[in-house]
């Protein structure tokens, strides 16, 4: 008799500590916090080699169907996002759990990389808030811009517009601080290749220029490409719908490599609202 207390007391012991989540939610399934940067300081991770789904091998988590990824949505219960992405990876407790983490696997210019993705409930138990750590996964951020947008025809020189959009861009960079960006510079295929060449060079270190002026620190490579890399092909126009046709190829390309984590209150890492963009924003 004693012997079965002691079991049983035991286990509700054991139960109890598994109850709860890692990070502190609000009834309403959002991240506690005073403020939104000190909610998202606020959440906790838990570490890649104590994920459940690794089975057999050395790699944790699964390769997730992005497309499942995508339709995760506000409203849902934990059977339709179980459905979607399986059961979570990790064991953040046995009774209330509203905190669900996954490891998720996928490849990016041919490098392994992984993300983990946080899902929070609210007190009747539907999906309310998603957070991917690190934020953006893989720290790279890639933007392409209007070149038509940026400068006017045959110009070099931002426009007003274009002025805000290129500083809105040094803002994200910023933030994410970005170890090092690139500014590519390309043009359509109209006109002498040497030319464009010198043309979309300008426009490229015209770019950069502005990004230093705007406070980004880190290194920047400028470089023109004139025609090459054409992302859209026109045969059959002439005239003005050939030109409108090769719009997309007057463009600016803007890529950085670098981290967005933040060394947050008690030595915890914050994640962020962003997944891996080549993937999960198809």
């Amino acid at each position: 008799m004693k012997l079965s207390r002691l079991f049983l007391s035991t286990t509700a012991a054991m139960v109890l500590a598994a109850c709860g989540n890692l990070s502190d939610i609000t009834e309403d399934g959002q991240p506690a916090g005073d403020t939104p940067e000190q909610a998202m300081a606020n959440l906790v991770w838990p570490k890649i080699d104590k994920a459940r789904f690794n089975h057999d091998g050395s790699q944790f988590g699964s390769w997730p169907n992005w497309d499942n990824v995508r339709m995760v949505e506000r409203g849902m219960n934990k059977d339709q996002i179980a459905n979607l992405l399986g059961r979570p990876h990790f064991s953040e407790g046995l009774y209330g759990v509203r905190e669900w983490d996954y490891a998720f696997n996928y490849r990016e210019n041919g490098v392994h990389k992984i993300c983990q993705y946080k899902v929070l409930f609210d007190k009747n138990m539907n999906a309310q808030s998603f957070f991917w750590y690190p934020n953006g996964c893989n720290g790279n951020s890639s933007f392409n811009l209007s070149a038509d947008f940026l400068f006017n025809f045959d110009q070099e020189t931002l426009t007003e517009e274009g002025k805000k959009v290129v500083d809105n861009v040094a803002e994200q960079l910023k933030s994410s601080k970005a170890k090092e960006v690139s500014v590519a510079g390309y043009t359509d295929r109209l006109g002498a290749k040497a030319y464009n060449l010198n043309l979309s060079q300008r426009r490229a270190e015209r770019v950069k220029n502005r990004l230093i002026e705007q406070g980004v620190t880190a290194q920047i490579d400028a470089k023109g490409y004139g025609e090459a890399n054409q992302v859209k092909a026109c045969k059959d126009e002439r005239g003005q719908a050939l030109k409108d046709c090769l719009h997309p190829n007057r463009r600016v390309e803007i890529k950085s490599s670098g981290t967005v984590l933040k060394q947050a209150v008690g030595g915890q890492m914050n994640g962020g609202l962003t997944g891996p963009t080549p993937l999960y924003n198809k």
